[in-house]
């Protein structure tokens, strides 16, 4: 009974009701171990150790063990794939922390570390967000902890988002230059706005051409989408239809039926920008391009922001910019025609002149 050391972490071992017990202290200090050791056996005396919250018992580790298994499984892959990255930086140094000794200031230092290693504000951003997830979820459902150290440090300031989309007639060049696999694939995420994963992945039980709709199950957000197709979409996925692969439930396949290869698709793409003089220009912007085209037309952001599957709207006001004229139409729909408004702007009122 008492302390011993297993790796670099403290741990205790004695005896509460007959039962033995054995807990990390969670540091490497072997005083500040002692005085974690003595405050465990004077709640023991006192007949509170076992009253206290699951912050005194529970690691980082173990936290975030738990959230994988039951949350992140139910993401998109690449939200979890991005949980499971974020988790990589995290755990070596807060997994053996207990919940109850993290605070905001070792967060603070954690952010400041990650930027001193050359990390980009958006990775820092979503380690944050990751590990600030899990604490809320081990406060409201299962209890462990009262407080959120992450939640009282600030994000990263990002840089302004880029916004890099085509004209019609960019547009017309680069289609004309993809290959008749590559044609279908960049029109439909040009007319639909989805994310090329969601395209690649696209199963004929997600198409409902008779309705004009196509639903996405695994939507980045992890929320169910349905997306009304344009004309020019409907007639597409009607065609490739009427020559599907007979054994592959793909809408676009390899020729073995299987998903087809992204990275072949990738290639594809950068020798089409090649040809038709594209520059600065990714596949993901085909989604940008989309957005740009609806705002442009006259789709308000709220719309916008629907049929991108954004949860909130500051994803999409990156394109508010694009809408001088709906801007205008909106402040001249101003109809305010009293005397304080006129004198503000110069206008003499006549209306008392003749009476």
């Amino acid at each position: 009974m008492g302390l011993y050391k297993y790796g670099n972490v403290w741990y205790y071992t004695m005896y509460v009701n007959g039962r033995r017990v054995r807990r990390s202290t969670g540091v490497s200090n072997r005083r500040v171990a002692e005085d974690i050791y003595s405050k465990a056996r004077i709640e023991i005396r006192e007949g509170r150790y076992f009253q206290q919250d699951q912050s005194h018992k529970k690691t980082f580790r173990d936290m975030t063990i738990k959230y994988m298994a039951e949350y992140a499984i139910k993401k998109a892959p690449k939200s979890m794939l991005r949980d499971t990255i974020s988790l990589k930086h995290l755990l070596p140094v807060f997994g053996t922390k207990l919940l109850s000794q993290i605070t905001a200031n070792q967060v603070n230092s954690y952010k400041v570390m990650r930027r001193n290693e050359g990390a980009s504000a958006s990775s820092i951003n979503k380690e944050l967000a990751f590990a600030k997830h899990s604490f809320n979820i081990a406060i409201r459902t299962w209890e462990w902890i009262k407080e959120n150290p992450f939640i009282r440090v600030s994000m990263e300031k990002l840089p302004a988002q880029r916004v890099r989309y085509l004209t019609a007639e960019e547009f017309d060049r680069l289609y004309n230059s993809c290959n008749e696999r590559l044609k279908p694939i960049v029109l439909l995420a040009a007319y639909t706005g989805m994310r090329k994963d969601n395209i690649l992945s696209l199963t004929w039980q997600q198409v409902d051409i008779n309705r004009g709709v196509i639903t996405l199950e695994h939507t980045k957000n992890g929320e169910r989408l349905g997306l009304p197709m344009h004309e020019q979409v409907k007639e597409l996925l009607s065609k490739l239809k009427r020559v599907r692969h007979i054994s592959s439930f793909y809408v676009f396949n390899s020729s073995q039926g299987t998903k087809i290869d992204e990275s072949k698709v990738g290639k594809w793409f950068r020798q089409a920008l090649r040809e038709s003089g594209i520059e600065n220009f990714r596949f993901h912007d085909l989604r940008h391009t989309f957005a740009s085209w609806l705002v442009q037309n006259g789709v308000d952001l709220y719309r916008v922001q629907q049929l991108l599957g954004h949860k909130t709207g500051d994803m999409t006001r990156r394109y508010a910019h694009l809408a001088p004229d709906n801007l205008r139409t909106a402040i001249n729909s101003l109809n305010h025609s009293g005397t304080a408004i006129k004198t503000a702007i110069g206008v003499k009122d006549e209306s008392h002149e003749n009476s």
